[in-house]
């Protein structure tokens, strides 16, 4: 398991390049049982970055639809869906390490077997590994909001990401978000309006109501407790020309 989580970048004269993520780098303090969990098992379902194209039905032994989830936390959503779709492939990308173990220790108990994740960050993963029309659904449940306005370029679901996103999912495939910040739901509206290749799935061309399959997650409770609203979007890329009428 490498620890790089993303590609370093240099300037001309070779000094560091500081990059803008939608994450902040910091290693939190792991537990005994999650580093044991990598130790162990990251060579059974552990995806290392390579600056190449992964084959997809080799790393999974099957030709399933593949569910790609990105920022999966502690990984009991992700989990939870491989254990209910056993005809599905989820493939599930997250940048801090105490999540990968906890994600690692659940896939053990529950000898999950559809199930693979890599430890980088999901802008070069989508660029680098994933090939064009590949994947059935994109999953990103409660990114980071980013409220303040200064902050927004850190924000992982922008115009450019949404255009990468177009590009690996195969015809008709779902790009699915949820956020309890209607900031943030309000703004993924506004960058992906332009897309031409994406199609709302709402009536309204705004939300849509929770879908029953969608695992509750806990952020999702706290924010059901504080009182909160989530906002669901989901857009389906485009089949063809008669999409657009």
């Amino acid at each position: 398991m490498r620890n790089n989580i993303f590609i370093p970048k240099y300037k001309k004269d070779g000094t560091f390049l500081r990059q803008i993520h939608s994450f902040i780098f910091r290693q939190r303090r792991l537990t005994t049982s999650q580093k044991n969990a990598i130790q162990k098992y990251w060579s059974c379902i552990g995806v290392n970055f390579q600056d190449q194209l992964l084959n997809l039905s080799s790393i999974f032994n099957s030709n399933y639809q593949i569910v790609l989830e990105i920022g999966f936390g502690c990984g009991k959503t992700l989990i939870q869906n491989a254990i209910n779709f056993p005809k599905k492939n989820f493939l599930g990308i997250e940048v801090y390490k105490s999540g990968i173990g906890s994600c690692l220790n659940l896939a053990h108990i529950y000898q999950v077997k559809n199930l693979r994740i890599i430890y980088h960050d999901a802008v070069e993963v989508m660029k680098y590994m994933i090939p064009d029309n590949t994947l059935s659904i994109v999953q990103i449940f409660f990114p980071d909001p980013w409220n303040k306005k200064r902050h927004h370029k850190r924000r992982l679901v922008k115009k450019k990401f949404l255009e990468i996103i177009a590009k690996k999912l195969i015809i008709n495939g779902i790009l699915h978000v949820a956020t309890d910040s209607k900031s943030y739901a309000c703004y993924i509206l506004n960058e992906i309006k332009d897309i031409n290749e994406y199609q709302n799935l709402s009536k309204k061309n705004d939300f849509i109501p929770r879908p029953i399959s969608r695992v509750m997650t806990k952020f999702e409770i706290k924010a059901c407790i504080q009182g909160n609203s989530v906002f669901d979007l989901m857009f389906k890329l485009k089949n063809n020309i008669s999409d657009l009428t």
